[in-house]
């Protein structure tokens, strides 16, 4: 489901598929979704403005205003805000998805997991991804404004913005035309539950195309802060990271163009949102199906609008194997320099690839041969562009796993 803009037009504004497949409603552009990370831009907008309150700082040790916590002393607003406080990442903890995301957690009980924890570096010295930083900014923003984080961010950014379909999920509120979410497990199956306690102001929002549409405009006035302010906001630091937003120079074609873009994913849904903000363009795409490769699409729509040829996944035909070569290489391989696992199991007939992605979360695609050589057996997978390559007369069998945009190699453990 994407929306794209042009000097203010909107060039396309479409819903594809089913926002729920058990009872056959269709996506539109006002449906809801979950938006994931996409939710830290809202985050870090709301520090912006209690800045221009002269509520905080963010040049200011946390210490300032979260007196409790261990090494506030070495850490400033500036480092959650962007990725360089060093503080360790809850959603990365072993036991995030069988334990963490599915119980209700109150924000203190949130910071309990990490508070006491080492930091992984000193801050400021190196960028590492950590929702946990904003978790702390959600307390924060919760504590300087004596109102809620929902409460907080309606008055100052949904509210003035007429976003009148985008707030914070609380799991038990009815939200209503929210789309249900889905994963894959073999087939198309309801996602895994969590407890929307947890992500709050890290991943918490909900939101719709024509809603983020709305946020993309005010971004380019001073409607909600100063251009000063958004000048920070947009400000790359270490691996070209803002506050809250990616900073990106995107080679598109022979040319390099400015991309202010963000990511999201929350069990069930992925979005994300691509502003070409020196060529008044803005890809917005949201899905309720986890694996949508919804980058990939973004990032092709953009190749479109500039003129740029683009390469759609090959159309394949499944060919047979013979059984002994099937019996080979079922088991399961260790990627290189990586914990993770990939396994591949033979039921009812047909083949199938087992493997955790980000957070943990597990996935299970058929796969199916489409060709065979002397030396390798190439498989494409369902439901999601990827492919896997066995080289069958390695010892042990080697395994060439391409996931999305990364390779990876595995050996078969005996």
């Amino acid at each position: 489901m994407c929306i794209s803009r042009l000097k203010r037009e909107i060039l396309l504004s479409r819903g594809y598929g089913w926002s729920n497949i058990e009872h056959t409603v269709p996506n539109t552009p006002q449906t809801k979704y979950r938006i994931g990370s996409i939710t830290k831009g809202f985050t870090a907008m709301a520090v912006l403005q209690l800045q221009e309150q002269g509520l905080l700082s963010v040049l200011e040790p946390i210490r300032n205003y979260i007196p409790d916590f261990p090494k506030g002393d070495q850490i400033t607003i500036h480092h959650l805000l962007t990725h360089t406080s060093g503080i360790p990442d809850f959603v990365k903890f072993p036991d995030y998805w069988t334990r963490i995301m599915r119980l209700p957690s109150t924000l203190d009980q949130t910071i309990d997991l990490f508070k006491n924890l080492p930091l992984e570096f000193i801050p400021g010295e190196r960028f590492s991804y950590c929702t946990s930083s904003y978790i702390l900014l959600t307390k924060m923003i919760e504590r300087l404004s004596k109102q809620s984080y929902a409460s907080f961010l309606n008055r100052y950014i949904f509210g003035p913005l007429k976003m009148n379909d985008t707030g914070v999920d609380d799991g038990r509120t009815i939200v209503h035309n929210l789309a249900s979410g889905y994963s894959v497990w073999k087939e198309i199956i309801h996602t895994e539950h969590m407890d929307m306690s947890i992500p709050v102001g890290g991943y918490g929002l909900y939101s719709t195309v024509e809603d983020l549409y709305r946020w993309d405009q005010a971004l380019y006035t001073n409607k909600l802060v100063s251009y000063e302010s958004l000048q920070s906001m947009f400000t790359p630091h270490l691996e070209n990271y803002g506050y809250g937003w990616a900073v990106q120079q995107l080679e598109i074609g022979n040319k390099y163009h400015t991309c202010i873009s963000h990511y999201g994913d929350i069990n069930g849904f992925c979005g994300n949102i691509l502003r070409f903000v020196n060529d008044n363009l803005t890809v917005i795409i949201l899905s309720n199906l986890n694996i949508t490769p919804v980058t990939w699409i973004g990032k092709n729509l953009v190749r479109l609008f500039f003129g740029v040829p683009i390469s759609f996944p090959e159309v394949t035909t499944s060919i047979d194997l013979n059984e002994s070569v099937v019996k080979r290489i079922i088991g399961i391989y260790q990627i290189e320099n990586s914990e993770r696992k990939i396994t591949i199991t033979y039921e009812g007939g047909q083949l199938y690839l087992s493997v955790t992605k980000m957070h943990g979360a597990p996935f299970q695609y058929p796969i199916h041969p489409v060709s065979v050589t002397e030396d390798y057996i190439q498989f494409r997978t369902e439901y999601i562009d990827e492919t896997l390559v066995f080289n069958i007369n390695k010892t042990p069998i080697q395994l060439m796993y391409r996931e999305m945009d990364q390779t990876h190699i595995a050996f078969h453990l005996s």
